[in-house]
C-alpha cells in the first residue's frame, strides 16, 4: 500500500473534471493534458500520467489548520480553516497545520527566505536575471510566516527575463521555489514542529495565455470547512488544462520547452537551512552552500535541463495486468483526477480515474513498471524539466541502516541525485553489501514516441564526509567506478565520469538505455601503506685475538647504512637500512 501517497491524496485531493483540451500535433509535450480514455461516460477505467512538473506547481501559497475527531477508534478530519497567518486562532489552536510557502525575490539584503539571484548561462556567458512580475499578481491565500517557529512567508511565484534569451513561446521564465509542511498532528497529538519538511524548486519557460473558446482556466482555490461525505475537510482546486500554474482569473501560465543549451543558476537566501538529501531533474548539477552573517544560509544550485520521457496510458480495469489490478483494488483509499463518475457508487468501477505519481519510492517504482506494460513500454514524448527537491526524513529512513545513520542527523545538505528517468527511487542510493556498492534504480519506457531508444542520464553529487561515513573510509582520496546493470543482469556501455572537488564527490553516467537498469557506484580507497620494517643491521662476526691473558677482547666492525626515498602517488616514505628496499607498491625516487 502506498501509505505516503494515500495520505497525501486523502488530505490534498484535486476535485477536477478533465477539460476539453487536447494536445495537438503542433503543441509541445509541456502543454499536454489528458482528456480521458477513448470510451466516454463509462466507469471502470484507470489512466496514468507520469510527469512531475505538474505536481510542483499545482498549489500556490496557502496555510490550512486541521481539526480531528475520533470515530470508531480512528482519527478523522472534522474541520479545516484557511489562515492568513499562524497567529489566526483557527491555525494556532489546530491539531495539524499544512502549508505551501512559495518564496518571492529578495528586495533587500536583509530579507531572508527569498530568491537572491537567478542567472542564465549560455555559451559560457552569464546573463543576470531580471524580475519581471509576480504571477499571478495576487493570491488570497498568501500568508505571513513566523520566524520564531521557522514558518516562512507564503508569497507569489515570480517571472524573470534574461537579456537576449528566449524560448519557443517568448522570453519569460517562471521560478517556483517552495517550502512545504504536511503536518503530523492528530486530535490526541498536536503538531509541535512547524519548520518545513521539504523544499522543492523548478524553473519553467512560460507564456501568459488568455481563455481560448470553450476552455476554463481556473484560479487557485481552497474549499475548507466541515468534513464532507468522503471524510475530507479541505480540497485544493488548482492547475489543469495543460497550464503550468494558475494565473489571474481567465489566465494560465502555459508551459514551453526550456532551451537545451542554457544552464540556470539559482541562489536562495534562507534562515531555514537546507539539510537532508536532494533529488530531481537536472543536467550535470553543481551545488554550493555558504553561511552569511546572522547564520543565514545561501544555497546555490546550477544545472541544465533534462528531457524526461512522459508516460500516459488508459486501460479498462478488468483488462489490467493482474498484478496492477490486485495492487490498486487492495487500496482502501485512493485519489487522482476524476475524469468521469457515474454517481452510483464510490469504487474504482464507478469512475474514470487519472492517477499522478507524487512519490518516488519502492512502491511507486513497482507500480510504474506495471504501467509500462500497459503503455507498451513507449513514451508519448519528452518534457524538458529543471526541478530539484529535498527528501523527507521518512524517505531517508527507507534507504537502510548504514545510509540512514550517516545522513539522517546531518545539519547540512549531504548530496543530490538527478536523472531524466521517468521513475526512480528518490532516497539516496541503497548500499549493496554483497557488491559493496551504492545501487540506484531508474526506469523509463524503452522506446520514445517515434519508436527509437530512450537514452538515460544520471548524476550523483555526494558530500565527501558522507561518502566516507557510509564506507568507513579515511580522509585519503576516494576513487570510484560507475557501471550500468540491465534488469537481466548484463552490463551496459555508458559514458561515466568521477571527480572529487571542494568537499563533494561528483559521479555521472550518460548514454545508457532503459527500461529499468540499475546504476551501480563502487567507491574504493587504497589501504594505508604499511610502515616499512627496517632491515636489521647484521652483526659482524667478532674477531678474537688470543693473548696470554684469559679475558678475550671483542672488536665490532661498523657497517654503513643508506637512506632512500620511496614514492607512491603523493606519499613519500624514507627507508634507512644497510640494503634499503621500497615497500610493495612504492617506487624508488
Amino acid at each position: 500500500m502506498r501509505k505516503s501517497r494515500i495520505l497525501l491524496m486523502a488530505l490534498l485531493s484535486f476535485a477536477m473534471l478533465a477539460p476539453n483540451f487536447a494536445s495537438a500535433d503542433n503543441k509541445p509535450v509541456e502543454q499536454f493534458w489528458d482528456q480521458g480514455p477513448a470510451v466516454k461516460n463509462v466507469g471502470g477505467y484507470t489512466g496514468v500520467l507520469v510527469e512531475d512538473a505538474f505536481e510542483l506547481t499545482a498549489r500556490q501559497s496557502n496555510m490550512v489548520g486541521f481539526y480531528f475527531e475520533k470515530k470508531n477508534g480512528q482519527w478523522l478530519q472534522k474541520e479545516a480553516f484557511a489562515c492568513k497567518s499562524y497567529a489566526d486562532p483557527n491555525c494556532a489552536n489546530a491539531d495539524n497545520i499544512w502549508y505551501d510557502a512559495i518564496l518571492e525575490p529578495c528586495t533587500t539584503s536583509a530579507q531572508t527566505n527569498c530568491i537572491a539571484t537567478v542567472t542564465a548561462i549560455k555559451d559560457g556567458k552569464e546573463i543576470a536575471g531580471k524580475f519581471a512580475e509576480s504571477y499571478p499578481a495576487k493570491n488570497e491565500y498568501n500568508f505571513i510566516g513566523n520566524a520564531a517557529l521557522n514558518i516562512p512567508d507564503g508569497g507569489l511565484p515570480s517571472l524573470w527575463t534574461f537579456d537576449g534569451l528566449t524560448h519557443q513561446g517568448g522570453d519569460k521564465f517562471m521560478v517556483y521555489p517552495r517550502y512545504f509542511l504536511g503536518g503530523a498532528g492528530r486530535g490526541d497529538e498536536k503538531i509541535t514542529n512547524f519548520a518545513p519538511q521539504k523544499f522543492d524548486v523548478g524553473i519553467f519557460a512560460i507564456t501568459k495565455e488568455k481563455n481560448p473558446a470553450g476552455t476554463d482556466y481556473p484560479t487557485f482555490s481552497i474549499r475548507a470547512g466541515k468534513a464532507d461525505a468522503v471524510g475530507k475537510a479541505a480540497w485544493w482546486d488548482g492547475t489543469n488544462n495543460g497550464c503550468q500554474a494558475s494565473g489571474d482569473k481567465g489566465e494560465c501560465a502555459m508551459s514551453w520547452p526550456l532551451p537545451k543549451d542554457v544552464r540556470f543558476r539559482l541562489e536562495i537566501r534562507t534562515s531555514i537551512p537546507l539539510t537532508s538529501f536532494m533529488h530531481g531533474r537536472l543536467l550535470d548539477p553543481t551545488i554550493k552552500i555558504s553561511t552569511e552573517s546572522g547564520g543565514r544560509q545561501l544555497f546555490t544550485i546550477e544545472a541544465g535541463s533534462v528531457s524526461v520521457p512522459v508516460v500516459n496510458a488508459w486501460v479498462k480495469n478488468s483488462e489490467m495486468p493482474k498484478a496492477l489490478y490486485d495492487y490498486l483494488y487492495a487500496m482502501p483509499n485512493w485519489g487522482g483526477v476524476f475524469v468521469y463518475t457515474d454517481g452510483k457508487g464510490s469504487s474504482r468501477d464507478n469512475v474514470q480515474l487519472l492517477q499522478h505519481f507524487d512519490q518516488y519510492n519502492a512502491e511507486t517504482f513497482k507500480e510504474y513498471l506495471w504501467w509500462l506494460d500497459v503503455a507498451k513500454d513507449k513514451s508519448i514524448g519528452d518534457r524538458t524539466m529543471w526541478i530539484a527537491r529535498t527528501l523527507s526524513s521518512s524517505e531517508i529512513y527507507s534507504a537502510g541502516d548504514q545510509i540512514r545513520s550517516c545522513l539522517s542527523n546531518s545539519k547540512d545538505l549531504t548530496g543530490i541525485v538527478t536523472t531524466n528517468a521517468g521513475m526512480y527511487i528518490s532516497s539516496p542510493p541503497t548500499f549493496n553489501k554483497e557488491t559493496q556498492s551504492l545501487d540506484y534504480k531508474v526506469s523509463s519506457p524503452h522506446l520514445n514516441e517515434a519508436g527509437k531508444l530512450n537514452v538515460g542520464n544520471y548524476y550523483l553529487i555526494l558530500n565527501s564526509d558522507a561518502a566516507r561515513c557510509i564506507y568507513g573510509f579515511t580522509k585519503a582520496p576516494i576513487s570510484a567506478t560507475v557501471s550500468i546493470v540491465s534488469s537481466d543482469g548484463s552490463s551496459q556501455v555508458a559514458t561515466t565520469a568521477v571527480s572529487e572537488r571542494n568537499g563533494w564527490l561528483y559521479l555521472s553516467a550518460n548514454g545508457f538505455n532503459y527500461s529499468s537498469p540499475t546504476v551501480r557506484v563502487k567507491l574504493t580507497q587504497e589501504a594505508p601503506a604499511p610502515t616499512p620494517t627496517p632491515t636489521p643491521t647484521p652483526e659482524p662476526t667478532p674477531t678474537v685475538t688470543a693473548t696470554p691473558t684469559p679475558t678475550p677482547t671483542v672488536t665490532t666492525v661498523p657497517v654503513k647504512k643508506t637512506t632512500i626515498s620511496c614514492v607512491k602517488g603523493k606519499v613519500v616514505k624514507k627507508v634507512t637500512s644497510v640494503k634499503p628496499v621500497c615497500p610493495k607498491g612504492y617506487k624508488k625516487k
